[in-house]
């Protein structure tokens, strides 16, 4: 069975943040999968987009878009703000991690986030579950609010969440750089490994 080490906390508490400090103390070739990042013009935040560790990126959801699947807030025309396009995710992000499992057996994979515009494709649930029963090691950011199959998935036993706050987010990320970089030096050892760090 796998593990999953979920940072979660409030929107711009720094969950991205976080997960790059990490990834960054990490040896180069250790970590794959995925950001999420915001995509910006004029200053205005007009979409997300997805960018995997290995340099491509593509789009995940935006302003202009004419999808029927919408997150964000309510506008004054009826509609939520951003239209989710899951061409990128389930053409390129979710085969990516999917491959991950057979070509790197027991390592570290990036999963930034698992979160409303995420889980509108049933690929990318099914991948987070088919990895939480293989050897590797999930980490990323994990929605806050309450959502039905997300707070199932808080309860599978492979499952650690670390709610970040501002007081706490640059010890619990020191604490989880130090237990990774002791699994990376250990690459391939998934069972015996120390309890993750504890965001009490």
């Amino acid at each position: 069975m796998g593990r999953a080490l979920l940072f979660t906390g409030v929107k711009k508490v720094g969950k991205t943040t976080a997960l790059r400090n990490v990834v960054t103390r990490l040896a180069p070739k250790s970590v794959e999968g995925f950001y999420a990042t915001e995509r910006r013009t004029d200053g205005k935040r007009v979409g997300f987009e997805i960018e995997m560790l290995d340099g491509r990126s593509g789009r995940l959801a935006s302003i202009d878009s004419d999808s029927d699947m919408r997150v964000g807030r309510l506008l004054s025309h009826g509609r939520l703000k951003y239209g989710v396009d899951l061409e990128f995710l389930d053409g390129v992000a979710v085969p990516a991690l999917r491959a991950s499992l057979s070509s790197n057996p027991g390592g570290i994979v990036l999963v930034d986030e698992i979160g409303p515009m995420q889980l509108y494709s049933a690929a990318f649930r099914q991948v987070v579950l088919d990895m939480l029963e293989s050897p590797c090691l999930i980490l990323g950011t994990v929605m806050s609010p309450a959502e039905p199959w997300v707070d199932v998935l808080k309860e599978h036993e492979a499952v650690e969440t670390f709610h970040l706050t501002p007081q706490n987010r640059d010890t619990v990320t020191e604490m989880m750089c130090l237990y990774l970089e002791k699994r990376v030096l250990t690459m391939g050892a998934s069972y015996g490994m120390p309890p993750p760090p504890s965001a009490a």
